[in-house]
């Protein structure tokens, strides 16, 4: 049996040498080397711009990246945040697994990633809550006017992934399609259920419901290149909005028993045509 004074004096010694990490750790490391690698890996990797303030530890594997910003090659923001909260798997590196989870605070809501990467297969899965949309600068920047919350999950592993997407108090002002503008429209709620495999995603459930519109869309979209649609749009007018808009619902022939005008959406991104 050890005694008492021999092990109370290795537990003391093992104290220390944790203490002395950790001084290390808050004192010493180089976290303006390790904030500069990420931004350059992601300048090399990627056709965006990585910039941060300031990593900051928080505990032996937690961190804070602050004023974190992502843009394009024109300078357009694409996401921010004020402090997101970063902790790596210790036990991961140690099996040769990278698993890192992100915690960020962003437009008004809360957006959590896990990431996992190994030598064969890498998987993500995205959470967000109660985003708004309006706070989004890019849209602005473009001069779409919405609002409303946004918030749902993403789950993919390697080339495979499937997501639900909800949204509440939507609202959309002066749009233009093609430059034919579109009504303003409020919708109480939306769900979005979609799956991707390689290159194409699959809508298997986009549904819009307001006091004015219903809509109904799935589908498909091959995104390689400039992008092919063939969707099924079903859409749902109030009688006010079929009087005001009686031009374009003139055109849709196809109504079925419980009142959605239908037509396809084919093309490409940037030339959609659509099959009445």
């Amino acid at each position: 049996m050890i005694d008492r004074k021999v092990l109370i004096k290795r537990l003391s010694f093992a104290a220390y040498f944790v203490l002395a990490f950790f001084l290390f750790l808050l004192l010493l490391f180089p976290f303006d080397r390790i904030k500069s690698r990420l931004e350059a890996e992601v300048r090399n990797r990627t056709p965006l711009e990585l910039s941060i303030t300031r990593i900051s530890p928080r505990f032996f594997n937690r961190f804070v990246l602050s004023d974190v910003i992502v843009s394009d090659g024109k300078g357009r923001v694409l996401f921010e945040s004020p402090s997101i909260y970063t902790k790596v798997s210790i036990c991961g590196l140690l099996r040769g697994l990278l698993a890192v989870s992100v915690d960020a605070k962003a437009y008004g809501g809360e957006l959590f990633v896990s990431a996992r990467q190994e030598s064969k297969q890498q998987s993500i899965v995205i959470d967000a809550n109660e985003l708004d949309i309006n706070a989004y600068p890019l849209l602005k920047d473009l001069g779409v006017k919405v609002s409303g919350k946004v918030g749902g999950n993403f789950e993919m592993t390697g080339n495979s992934g499937k997501g639900r997407l909800w949204a509440k108090d939507l609202a959309t002002r002066e749009l233009t399609v093609k430059g034919f503008p579109l009504p303003d429209l409020d919708f109480s709620r939306g769900w979005l259920e979609a799956e991707l495999k390689g290159d194409r995603a699959t809508v298997k459930k986009l549904e819009l419901e307001g006091k004015d519109l219903k809509l109904r869309v799935t589908g498909s979209v091959v995104l390689r290149q400039r992008g092919t649609l063939n969707l099924i749009i079903k859409v749902k007018p109030s009688e006010r909005l079929a009087r005001e808009q009686v031009l374009v619902f003139s055109l849709l022939k196809k109504r079925d028993a419980e009142g959605f005008y239908q037509f396809i959406l084919g093309g490409t991104f940037d030339k959609p045509v659509p099959r009445m």
